[in-house]
């Protein structure tokens, strides 16, 4: 029993170490719901919270589940992550999460959250033509009606290469070192991926092996891959496309349903936070007035673009995607 209380001891004391600290009086109340949320934690929670929080998300994949009363999945991410967060409106847990459908509890391990993502400027509006293109074999039944997929010219990817055919596939993963496509075209049939970098984070799609097909890739490619660390986990849910950036930097994404089709630009999803990437509904509206071909290059429409590390465009030394070191491209399916 000594042994065991101090073991426990250990353990709350590494998480005490642990929390991010503010200094105002309002923050000195939150501690102090900390350690009192620490009490009632049994040994194996403390132990699955303290590897969470101590190795910052690398080995995360259990839960520490909790009655929802009084929120304490925000308390723990404000004691843990980010102190500023005001309340649970600006959190969204990580898909890969097992407790997601739990009736009953909720997850208080901080790092199955994200923050959400609320850019500075506001995505395009619908057009008010939108609902005259629209037909019934552009929706796929029982699904989320993402926008079907031609074999777009202009599309870097595609290329005479399309062959979505396996109807279990809701998009596909193609991986860009600067103007270079490197290794093959990943499938995706689960409702989501991580994609990482040089480390195994779980199942998913590893950015070191596909980069085994590339052959002496310049400083800035290799610089730009060690930073990808926890990369991203792409999501297909009710509402659209999501990417959770789970890495220590930002990711920069360009898709139809997030820029203004006549001066497009990426938009920036901190470290940490998660963004709909892509709305189907949306996407819908704003396909046929889209400028396919502009001053960067051209666009496929029903594919979403994501630079690690390294933005692009008007507000960045890279004008194109094509001159950032690492970035993917999710090919969304076609309709069935």
């Amino acid at each position: 029993m000594f042994m065991f209380r101090k073991r426990r001891s250990s353990l709350t004391r590494r998480l005490e170490k642990a929390r991010k600290r503010r200094s105002d009086e309002t923050w000195r109340s939150v501690e102090d719901e900390a350690k009192g949320l620490l009490k009632k934690l049994n040994y194996d929670q403390l132990e699955i919270l303290c590897t969470a929080v101590e190795s910052r998300g690398k080995d995360a994949s259990n839960c520490v589940l909790l009655p929802p009363e009084n929120q304490p999945h925000v308390l723990c991410c404000q004691t843990w992550r980010w102190p500023e967060l005001h309340d649970s409106g600006q959190l969204k847990r990580l898909p890969t999460c097992s407790s997601v459908t739990d009736p009953v509890y909720i997850c208080c391990n901080p790092y199955h959250w994200s923050r959400i993502c609320f850019p500075d400027s506001p995505p395009p509006p619908y057009t008010r033509f939108a609902m005259e293109r629209l037909k019934p074999e552009d929706r796929a039944p029982s699904e989320v009606p993402l926008v079907c997929r031609d074999t777009f010219p202009g599309s870097l990817t595609t290329d005479g290469e399309d062959a979505m055919v396996n109807p279990r596939e809701w998009c596909k993963l193609a991986y860009w070192e600067m103007a270079k496509r490197v290794g093959p075209l990943y499938p995706v049939e689960m409702p989501s991926v991580n994609v990482f970098g040089d480390i195994p984070f779980g199942d998913g799609l590893s950015l070191k092996t596909l980069a085994l097909h590339s052959f002496s890739p310049p400083d800035p490619v290799c610089r730009t891959r060690c930073k990808i660390g926890l990369g991203v986990t792409l999501s297909r849910e009710e509402d659209g496309i999501w990417v959770y950036n789970r890495s220590d930097n930002p990711v920069f994404v360009n898709s139809l349903t997030l820029e203004d089709p006549d001066s497009p630009s990426p938009t920036k999803v901190p470290a940490e936070h998660c963004l709909c990437v892509f709305d189907p509904i949306k996407a819908a509206y704003q396909n046929f007035e889209w400028n396919f071909t502009n001053c960067y290059g051209p666009v496929d429409p029903n594919s979403v673009r994501i630079s690690f590390v390294k933005g692009w465009g008007r507000h960045y030394s890279r004008q194109e995607i094509t001159s950032c070191p690492c970035w993917l491209e999710i090919l969304l399916a076609p309709c069935r």
